[in-house]
């Protein structure tokens, strides 16, 4: 393995069992997340040819003869960027309605295709949608898939779950783990150096803005969506307060709306559902917003060392910022799992609520390495208002070793945790 781009993928797995049922699989996320590199991945493990409509004359192609572009070809046909040609899915449709067998196409595209106005064939019942999110701590390590928050569900009991977990922590993971949340994990630029990596931002920053937008959306006022780009960044892992966003950015609340819907399209931030464990409760109603790769939020607030993040009061969104994708980054392929927060009126809080079912696990990041019975508080208020339903709660720490707190309550490493350890 030569290089981050040949890193196997968690969800490589995951969408060759796709291809075995469904006709048509469709892999998005942010340009530059691996969505390419990931398809000939597939296609080195099944026969197949390879389109991008990065090629001008496949994109010609694709815009003047669609029908032709996709006519019938004797395995699978990857179609990189699709969005840049949103009447192939119509195309595509009539290939696999006339031919149902599974495992036609694997479609790539950088743009949410469900919500894009432009798109109007969804290809519903017959494409299965998977959200490639930057590289996670496991695959950078070369590791499994993590199976920590399958363990949180099925354990009796806080103490079983301890022993599920690697315990005693090298010290250096937790250093790397700071490193991991300032760095992200966007294949071309996690491994570089704090002023390459600057100015890989700066340039995917331009790109996005001066090609990717303008494929979206017609945006005429560059400057206003490039000045909102960076406010939303800087509040990641904050509650979205609209008003306030829109007042800064100076923009009007509709445009600031309008905006922030096109970078979710983009994959550039994620809006995380609040919820409500009690309906008798005053809870807060506002999602919470997060910059898909913790990245670009330290390149937002300028940060590139973790004293400079704590110095700045940075260090717990950053960190918080990185465990949350990682989290939904490999336990999301299973699709087993529903996310949302929990916050109350009066203060309580939880970062992560997992629900697989009636079942509820919680997850707290702490960018501390000492705990105190305080930190368990938002755990507790949660357990206590859910009952039954709460199977476990997880402190994820800076701490090199497990710490069962009670009978369903347990702070464990973030190394371990996320897999890496």
């Amino acid at each position: 393995m030569h290089g981050v781009e040949m890193i196997d993928r968690h969800a490589t797995d995951e969408v060759m069992r796709h291809l075995t049922t469904f006709r048509v699989v469709v892999v998005t996320g942010a340009r530059q997340v691996g969505k390419s590199t990931l398809a000939r991945l597939a296609l080195d493990r099944t026969a197949g040819r390879y389109l991008t409509l990065d090629d001008p004359l496949v994109f010609d192609r694709a815009v003047s003869d669609p029908d032709g572009l996709v006519a019938a070809h004797d395995g699978l046909t990857v179609i990189d960027e699709v969005q840049r040609a949103p009447d192939l899915l119509r195309a595509i449709k009539l290939v696999v309605d006339r031919d149902p067998t599974p495992g036609r196409f694997l479609l790539t595209g950088s743009a949410n295709l469900l919500t894009m106005r432009s798109v109007v064939e969804s290809l519903a019942g017959r494409a299965i949608y998977v959200e490639l999110l930057p590289l996670t701590w496991s695959e950078l390590r070369g590791r499994p898939r993590p199976a920590t928050l399958d363990h949180a569900f099925t354990a009796k009991d806080a103490e079983e779950l301890g022993t599920l977990v690697t315990d005693n922590v090298a010290v250096e993971m937790t250093s790397e783990a700071c490193e991991r949340a300032l760095s992200g994990g966007m294949p071309e630029a996690c491994r570089l150096a704090p002023d390459q990596r600057r100015v890989w931002y700066d340039s995917y920053r331009r790109t996005f803005l001066e090609r990717d937008l303008r494929q979206l959306s017609q945006i005429h006022a560059v400057p206003e969506f490039s000045r909102l780009t960076s406010l939303a960044l800087l509040r990641s892992a904050g509650l979205l307060n609209r008003s306030s966003l829109a007042v800064d950015a100076r923009v009007s609340h509709s445009t600031a709306d309008r905006y922030l819907d096109l970078l979710q399209v983009a994959y550039q931030i994620r809006l995380l559902q609040p919820f409500f464990s009690n309906l008798s409760k005053r809870h807060v109603k506002s999602p919470k917003l997060y910059a898909v790769d913790c990245a670009a939020a330290a390149w937002a607030a300028n940060v590139w060392d973790w004293r400079a993040a704590q110095a700045g009061g940075r260090d717990g969104a950053l960190l918080e910022t990185f465990a949350v994708n990682d989290i939904l980054a490999w336990d999301g392929l299973g699709g087993l799992s529903r996310y949302s927060f929990w916050r109350t009126g009066g203060g309580s809080e939880v970062d992560l609520v997992v629900e697989r079912g009636p079942d509820v696990v919680a997850v707290e990041v702490k960018s501390r390495a000492t705990l105190t019975y305080a930190s368990t508080s938002g755990l507790r208020a949660l357990r206590t208002d859910l009952g039954e339903r709460f199977r476990m709660g997880v402190i994820a720490h800076l701490g090199e070793r497990v710490q069962v707190i009670d009978d369903s309550i347990v702070a464990i490493p973030v190394a371990s945790f996320l897999g890496a350890a």
